[in-house]
């Protein structure tokens, strides 16, 4: 019997990037009249997304009072809304220096999050909730550390903790979810996603997300409803569009699925698994050599991809190839695929 194989895709890590993401310090008054006119003018630059204008007036503060740190704070905001992520770790660590506060080292580990210096921005998120436990943002960003290095209890952890900080953090939920999905609570995973939607329905991905876990947990009906509202919202969303193929497969509406693949496909002629999930559906509806077709492409977008070669191998030995499927399944298991080796071990001298 064919193994067919389907990949899902979870999006797990949604960021935001937005000014109301850094705190930024508002209207100042006090001892240096010149420092605060000018710093004050960098604020109002920078409501008003004016951010080269806001950083002169913010780099002339500092220069007019050199320990301004509100000034160095705002001025590494403006910087990081610029993704200048190093240049603005600079200020913002100035601002340690001179008043350590949450914000600034949230700021700095936003930034260094970014970069992908994960170990860093850690101690930073870390800190920042040591000076303020009800910091949700960085509890939510630690979270995604720990998702990012597979450590999903702490993760699910930190994401509590964000959520009770802010019960509205849609992408708390969301991520929380994903988290759980690892570690295959399906159930309790569609509830935060579920959750997420209701808090803000405007996130396709979320969508998507429910519906995949709708289909681990055999709702494939539901599943399609979901990933159609992703499309719907999104019609761009190629990977919605793989996974509702996946759900038809599942309800043996293999031309449905072939449509949703098909679409996919046009949406991102590069997305190795719908022609792989297409070429199962044409397998099911015993069109081989349109499969092998798939199949083919699918490897030769990614020639590391296993299951294409696994399934074109399948494929073959229904047409009577067994050369040709003993050399897909052998290069299948050499890239990992422990089905391949079985059938070559069993099939194959």
């Amino acid at each position: 019997m064919k193994k067919s194989v389907f990949v899902l895709f979870f999006l797990l890590l949604i960021f935001t990037v937005s000014a109301q993401e850094v705190p930024t310090d508002t209207l100042f008054k006090g001892d240096n009249q010149d420092a605060e006119k000018v710093y004050n003018e960098g604020v109002k630059f920078f409501e008003h997304k004016k951010y080269n204008e806001a950083i002169k007036k913010f780099s002339e503060a500092i220069n007019l009072k050199p320990d301004f740190e509100k000034a160095y704070f705002n001025r590494g905001a403006v910087i990081m809304e610029q993704n200048k992520f190093q240049e603005a770790i600079s200020d913002f660590s100035r601002s340690i220096e001179l008043a350590p506060t949450a914000n600034g080292y949230f700021s700095r580990g936003k930034c260094r999050f970014e970069l992908k210096d994960y170990d860093n921005a850690m101690a930073d998120f870390t800190q920042a909730v040591a000076l303020d436990a009800n910091h949700a943002q960085a509890y939510y960003y630690r979270g995604e550390i720990f998702f990012e290095k597979n450590e999903y209890e702490k993760a699910i952890s930190d994401f509590d903790a964000a959520i009770k900080n802010k019960p509205d953090y849609a992408y708390a939920y969301n991520d929380r979810g994903s988290a759980k999905v690892k570690l295959d609570k399906y159930e309790e995973a569609k509830s935060d996603y579920s959750q997420a939607t209701q808090i803000n329905p405007d996130m396709p991905f979320t969508y998507n997300n429910l519906g995949s876990a709708k289909k681990k947990l055999k709702d494939f009906k539901g599943a399609i409803a979901d990933y159609s509202t992703a499309i719907q919202k999104k019609p761009d969303y190629f990977i919605a569009y793989n996974n509702r193929g996946t759900a038809h497969f599942e309800q043996e509406e293999y031309q449905d699925a072939i449509r949703d693949f098909e679409q996919a496909i046009k949406l991102n002629p590069s997305y190795y698994y719908a022609y792989n999930n297409r070429g199962n559906a044409k397998y099911k509806l015993q069109d081989y050599e349109g499969a092998i077709a798939d199949y083919t492409k699918a490897i030769e977008l990614n020639p590391s991809y296993g299951y294409a070669y696994l399934n074109r191998g399948i494929t073959y030995e229904i047409l009577r190839k067994p050369q040709n499927s003993c050399e897909d399944w052998k290069k299948a298991a050499l890239l990992g695929i422990t089905t391949a080796a079985s059938y070559s071990n069993l099939q194959c001298k």
